[in-house]
């Protein structure tokens, strides 16, 4: 009975729903009807009868709307994606050139003085021609200052001039750690590294403002290069002014290589070293400074280049063992000579310019040096004009020898034998 009675109400439910909803329909075709006219009218009379009977009408068909990204998916093709490896860094080859010790006394100076105010020592490096500004760094030890007319010109103080000669010539770099870089005391000095400073010529070797002297960090072909420079000890008027203050390189091992580490910390990818050594006027090497120069290959030091005997000595490849267990290539001049010097023994007047191609590994992080070459170099001296000048040549400057008389070049070619013998040039040797 309970099941009956409930679809009795269900059924006079549904009726009442569909009466209703008759009534709605109908409502909405007179409004239709109202604002559209006879076509609306026949369409709601056709929804009308379709209830009527029963069963709705089906909406005519439209195609979906297809989204933005359909659409863009459908027509646009994605370009390919295309991985570009980075560029393996290459090595990097840069060349240098160093000189020897430039000394400007009293009879070099006076060939070089135009008048009583103004000197020109071009004329004396003319001779060198490119053999020095050639390089992508060159370097030479000045072993005098340029510190004024107030103080009074003399074998260790020499008009500024000498260093736009040198600029000229192509110097990039001037060591002043020698005996003596403090013989017209600390002023002195301090204005012999402004001048340079002026001319935008770097220095090594001296610090005269401090009481510790920093490598000479620079960038060459875009490989950081360490310059580091140092002499054997102070004159006896270096040492009364410095006092114990060390504001000149000395070189003291324990010290040199505490400078190779911290410039290689630093980042520095090559390290040269410039020490004043030696013995005057000794063509021999001593033991002693071969064995300095071992200890300072395996501290990290990639080229050692000597200057003090004011003679050209000995060079040598050495292939040592550093820190790393790995082996490496150190070139050692054990003393390059005077570059300026008024000596006129045949050995003083005879010096060289070291020339030699440095390759930098980015990737490896390795150093490998080319061949050495050992170029001739001849101190001219003559008269010109009436009075006594120098001329430094390069005795494979054909317009440098020209320049000389025909006894000077006859010297040169003297000059130049000497310097092929002391590097085994003869006889094949790396020189």
């Amino acid at each position: 009975m309970r099941g009956r009675k409930q679809r009795r109400r269900l059924t006079a439910g549904t009726i009442a729903m569909l009466a209703l909803t008759a009534l709605v329909v109908a409502c909405c075709a007179a409004f239709l009807l109202m604002i559209g006219g006879d076509d609306l009218h026949m369409r709601a009379a056709d929804v009308f009868r379709s209830l009527r009977e029963g069963r709705e009408e089906e909406p005519a068909s439209t195609p979906e709307p297809q989204s933005q990204a359909q659409i863009a998916f459908s027509t646009v093709t994605p370009e390919p994606v295309v991985i570009t490896p980075s560029p393996v860094p290459q090595p990097v080859t840069f060349t240098l050139a160093a000189g020897g010790t430039v000394y400007a006394p009293k009879t070099v100076r006076e060939g070089a003085q135009e008048d009583e105010d103004s000197y020109d020592f071009a004329p004396v490096f003319a001779g060198l021609g490119t053999t020095l500004s050639g390089a992508d760094l060159a370097i030479v030890t000045l072993e005098t200052t340029t510190a004024g007319r107030e103080a009074g010109y003399g074998n260790y103080n020499t008009p500024p001039e000498i260093l736009d000669a040198l600029r000229d010539a192509g110097v990039d770099v001037v060591s002043l750690a020698t005996e003596r870089a403090l013989e017209m005391g600390y002023e002195g000095l301090a204005l012999t590294v402004s001048e340079l400073t002026s001319r935008a010529m770097a220095y090594a070797g001296v610090n005269p403002g401090g009481v510790s002297v920093p490598a000479t960090m620079m960038r060459v072909s875009g490989v950081q290069v360490a310059v580091l420079a140092y002499t054997y000890g102070l004159s006896e008027t270096g040492e009364q002014t410095a006092q114990g203050v060390e504001c000149v390189a000395i070189a003291d091992m324990e010290r040199m290589k505490r400078d190779i580490a911290q410039a290689r910390i630093d980042g520095a990818n090559v390290v040269i070293v410039l020490p004043h050594w030696g013995t005057k006027n000794k063509v021999g090497v001593q033991e002693s400074t071969r064995q300095m120069a071992r200890e300072l290959a395996e501290a990290g030091a990639d080229i050692i280049l000597g200057t003090h005997p004011n003679v050209a000595q000995e060079t040598e490849r050495l292939t040592v063992t550093r820190s790393d267990g790995l082996t490496y290539d150190c070139v050692v001049c054990y003393s390059l000579g005077a570059l300026l010097v008024d000596a006129r023994t045949p050995e003083n007047t005879a010096s060289m310019i070291a020339r030699l191609q440095v390759t930098y590994d980015p990737v490896t992080r390795r150093t490998s040096l080319g061949d050495l070459a050992c170029l001739p170099v001849y101190i001219a001296q003559q008269r010109e004009d009436g009075r006594t000048v120098y001329r430094v040549t390069d005795v494979e400057n054909a317009e440098g020898m020209e320049a000389l008389t025909q006894a000077e070049r006859e010297n040169a070619a003297g000059a130049a034998q000497i310097i092929r013998t002391v590097t085994n040039q003869d006889e094949g040797g790396q020189g």
